[in-house]
């Protein structure tokens, strides 16, 4: 029935100046002690020469040699000590003052290593789930003046002890004394500082413990404490963080084993004050709706490619016969000036220079830039029309300075926000079918800042043509989705939302506890799984607090404990759900656009008004006055809409030559499209939606009352 912690052996022994000789070698301490059924049996310590726990044989269990050089002048070794010895005055004989084991304990009470005798009147030491220990003495005071510093700050241990037993019930500092005048009692009480141990831990100690998002929590370095952080991580896994006696911490969790520690029987248990108290109904959680939003940017990469050819042209001599009347070709520089001031990044160019110098079918050519004079012949063609000689100067000689054909590619790139929502259920059907729906709703963001990926910085501001990089999407662009800022954040903030769900439901069904009186119980920690085993009450509880009370006046003793349990009656759950998987994340979709433009040739009528700016621009959508025929620049006699052309714009001059209407070049213009809005703006896009019926343990208490 009874489970025991191990042996307090902290207490050893002080020599303070034992002197040695040259180059002599003595034992200074040894203690040794035989472990049978509990603990340690016989006398506790015996200082001498050689200092031996004594205890009816066994090994050395501490063993300490000591070598002083005769040039040393210092202190080699102090072991400081409380030193238990036999204490038949202090153990409580009364019937309840004997422990659970049927032992009769002496509560030993050490202030600043001063053991306190008569003036403790009563006694008591509190334990607390995710709380600091308490402690609290009432000493009757001796009349006459008042030392109101005393105690204040001091260490206060507090030992049970008898001849087979010692336990430690109790480690703190004494904060607040207190004296009430009318009974002469100063009360003492002490606290062993979770807060103050918890920023004491190594902080590779705390990542250990629960789960932890910064997309959830925030940035650590924005925690002043380890506390803070601490508390965040709890809030992701059903356990409780506590220190024992000893200072020493635990992390257990809420579910009870199941083998307990130690039972309780009916002789165990006093009858009165037993109670059993359930969850409120109000703060049953059983279901639990996250939203949950994964955020970051996409970085696109797009081309388009250009391509023209000069009036069609399919051999060298079409030109050379009719450049005179049509016009030279667009100059390269015309060409690329018009490519790139439409916002895009140009490259990969192509050309196709005019002939080279020679003779073409008996015809002299040579390729140059050119002014051109017209003679008139005196005649008119049937329109009416001057007809002339087209005397062509040339400035130059070089047939790369025009472009019979040109092709090349414009890039762009630039960021689009996503928006990833995935809905994420987290419930327990058993508790919904008795309790109905008890919901909760949150909301968490994952954010991936692309300004901290070295990729992402300079997106969208290249001064040069650059390769595609990314993943090819079927519309043709390149995409890189900069997700992975934070590694593995994704999975990582998931599973830390469906851990906080989890909790709090776990939490709301753990709200249940059974509270009583025992014999005094010194072994008992909150780490402990104890059995219930009474006619009112039998299962298995985790300790959530207890508390140790003696009257030192009545020699009574006992300790009132409190464990909890889970309740979820139509559940056969025993134990926790595993952690589930992060949803898959879907598919982004990518908007279709025109992947290629072949540029036309547009001709100017003679006498026709030229219109170079859209009037529409600058107007909202409903202010934009329509427009007939709006593909086609030329249409109508009065105005031609040089705006809509996409390719080499020329004008005629009014004249003929050859049968032919003269033209010269007027413009070379390529439109650059827009980015269409859907590639631009932010994306929301819906994530597959979870259910996830999670595991709540049931622990039946078979209640019962007797009568």
């Amino acid at each position: 029935m009874l489970g025991l912690s191990s042996l307090n052996t902290t207490l050893l022994a002080t020599d303070d100046g034992m002197q040695q000789g040259t180059g002599a070698g003595k034992e200074l301490l040894r203690l040794s002690c035989n472990v049978e059924a509990r603990q340690a049996t016989g006398e506790l310590l015996v200082i001498s020469g050689y200092v031996y726990n004594k205890v009816d044989s066994g090994g050395e269990l501490l063993s300490i040699a000591q070598m002083v050089n005769p040039a040393g002048e210092s202190e080699l070794i102090q072991i400081s000590q409380h030193m238990l010895n036999h204490s038949l005055r202090r153990y409580m004989r009364a019937k309840y003052a004997r422990g659970f084991d049927g032992e009769k304990y002496a509560i030993r009470i050490f202030i600043a290593g001063t053991e306190l005798c008569n003036a403790v009147r009563t006694c008591e030491v509190h334990f607390t789930e995710d709380e600091s220990p308490t402690a609290t003495l009432y000493l009757l005071e001796p009349c006459g003046e008042i030392d109101l510093y005393r105690y204040f700050n001091q260490q206060l241990v507090i030992y049970a002890q008898t001849d087979k037993y010692l336990y430690q019930l109790f480690s703190g500092i004494v904060d607040i004394p207190k004296t009430d005048y009318s009974s002469r009692v100063r009360t003492i009480s002490a606290t062993y500082d979770r807060s103050k141990a918890v920023e004491k831990l190594n902080i590779d100690t705390i990542h250990r413990i629960g789960y932890w998002s910064s997309s959830i929590f925030g940035e650590e370095k924005s925690y002043e404490t380890k506390n803070a952080q601490l508390s965040d991580r709890l809030s992701t896994i059903p356990a409780a963080l506590d220190f024992d006696a000893k200072g020493q911490m635990h992390l257990t969790s809420w579910l009870p084993k199941k083998t307990a520690d130690w039972t309780l029987g009916d002789c165990d248990i006093y009858t009165a004050n037993m109670s059993l108290e359930l969850s409120s109904a109000v703060s049953i959680i059983n279901r639990v709706e996250i939203e949950l939003h994964h955020q970051y940017d996409r970085l696109i990469h797009r081309e388009i490619s250009f391509n023209y050819r000069y009036l069609n042209f399919m051999s060298d001599y079409d030109y050379i016969v009719r450049v005179a009347a049509e016009s030279p070709a667009p100059k390269v520089t015309e060409v690329q000036s018009a490519a790139n001031g439409g916002g895009w990044t140009t490259g990969q160019w192509g050309f196709k220079g005019t002939p080279k110098p020679g003779y073409y079918n008996g015809i002299l050519w040579r390729a140059a830039e050119y002014r051109y004079s017209y003679q008139p012949t005196g005649e008119k063609d049937e329109n009416g029309r001057n007809i002339v000689n087209v005397i062509q100067i040339p400035d130059g000689s070089d047939s790369e300075l025009y472009a019979l054909a040109a092709s090349w590619k414009a890039m762009r790139r630039w960021k689009q926000a996503i928006d990833e929502k995935y809905i994420i259920t987290v419930q327990n059907q058993a508790s919904i079918a008795i309790h109905g729906e008890k919901k909760e709703k949150v909301t968490y963001g994952i954010k991936h800042e692309s300004e901290n990926d070295k990729t992402a910085q300079n997106w969208g501001n290249e001064k040069h043509f650059k390769i595609p990089k990314g993943t090819l999407q079927p519309n043709g662009d390149y995409c890189i989705n900069v997700d992975n800022v934070i590694p593995g954040e994704y999975a990582n903030g998931y599973q830390v939302a469906v851990q906080i769900a989890y909790t709090r439901m776990l939490s709301s069904h753990r709200q249940n506890s059974i509270s009583l009186e025992t014999k005094f119980l010194p072994f008992a920690r909150l780490t402990d799984t104890v059995h219930i085993a009474s006619r009112r009450f039998n299962t298995n509880v985790k300790i959530a607090a207890f508390t140790h009370r003696w009257d030192f006046t009545t020699k009574r003793g006992k300790t009132e404990l409190t464990g909890k349990f889970f309740m979820n009656p139509g559940s056969s759950a025993t134990a926790f759900s595993r952690e589930p998987q992060a949803p898959v994340r879907p598919t982004l979709p990518c908007e279709q656009y025109q992947r290629s433009f072949a540029l036309k040739d547009y001709v100017i009528p003679y006498g026709v008004e030229v219109v170079e700016q859209d009037p529409n621009e600058d107007r909202d959508d409903d202010e934009k006055k329509p427009e007939k025929d709006d593909d086609n620049p030329g249409i109508g006699t009065s105005a031609f809409k040089l705006y809509k052309c996409n390719g080499y714009v020329r004008k005629e001059t009014g004249d003929v030559f050859k049968g032919v209407k003269t033209k010269r070049g007027y413009a070379f213009r390529v439109e650059m499209p827009d980015i269409e809005e859907k590639s631009t703006n932010t994306l929301e896009i819906d994530g597959s939606g979870q259910t996830l019926n999670l595991d709540i343990p049931h622990n039946e208490p078979n209640p019962s009352l007797t009568c």
